[in-house]
């Protein structure tokens, strides 16, 4: 009569084969099925958008932290940011790249390539990720919607006048160097007026009362 640990071990022994060969049936190795348990899984989390709102024309910066919730180290994904524009359009922005390992819990804050904030009104950022490496058990499911306003472009500001009230559009256009110039002749013309101003004044001063001295010089020695 065999002893019971034999019956057991004889257990085990049909236990294993016989699951070997249901995951041979659903084409399934055991490697592979152990494989399957782990994975990445790479979400978008805490975006950043600045400005917001925007104006028209503005280069807009944004940024998203990506947190690995996977049981898996992930060596390679992209991020890619599109903006749904308030006329319906769907405009791809650009893409970044996971630059280095993501260990499950890890997370990184990846920069978006900026933008120029064009139609004004409500817009919708999305960011998604994808083409993670090695594979996720759900693939597609990292995305994040951001809200963004814009607002018409922004007058610019107009430049005052001279504080003296004189607006001279020729000065506005005279570089440092020109201006420069320009004092130098009115100083170099102010001393010429001087100059002939004094010669002037010298001509139509009156003649001495007092007639020469036209006595001989004195001998020497006397």
């Amino acid at each position: 009569m065999p002893s019971r640990q034999g019956r057991r071990g004889g257990i085990a022994i049909v236990l294993g084969v016989g699951g070997l060969f249901l995951l041979g049936c659903i084409g399934v190795g055991p490697t592979l099925a152990l494989a399957i348990l782990a994975a990445p899984d790479l979400r978008p989390a805490v975006p950043s958008v600045n400005p917001a709102p925007a104006y028209e024309g503005d280069i807009v910066g944004v940024s998203v932290l990506v947190v690995n919730q996977g049981d898996a180290t992930a060596t390679a994904a992209s991020i890619d940011l599109v903006d749904a524009r308030p006329g319906g359009a769907i405009v791809p922005i650009g893409r970044s790249e996971l630059t280095g390992p993501l260990a499950p819990g890890d997370s990184v804050r990846m920069s978006m390539p900026p933008f120029v904030a064009v139609g004004v009104g409500s817009h919708t950022l999305t960011i998604r990720v994808g083409n993670v490496t090695p594979s996720e058990v759900q693939a597609g499911g990292g995305a994040i919607a951001i809200p963004l306003e814009v607002l018409p472009a922004r007058a610019p500001v107009p430049t005052p006048p001279p504080s003296d009230g004189i607006h001279i559009e020729g000065l506005e256009t005279l570089g440092l160097g020109a201006l420069l110039g320009l004092l130098v002749v009115i100083l170099g013309i102010g001393v010429g007026v001087a100059a002939v101003g004094r010669r002037r004044s010298r001509e139509l001063e009156p003649p001495s009362h007092e007639p020469p001295d036209r006595s001989p010089p004195p001998l020497w020695p006397p």
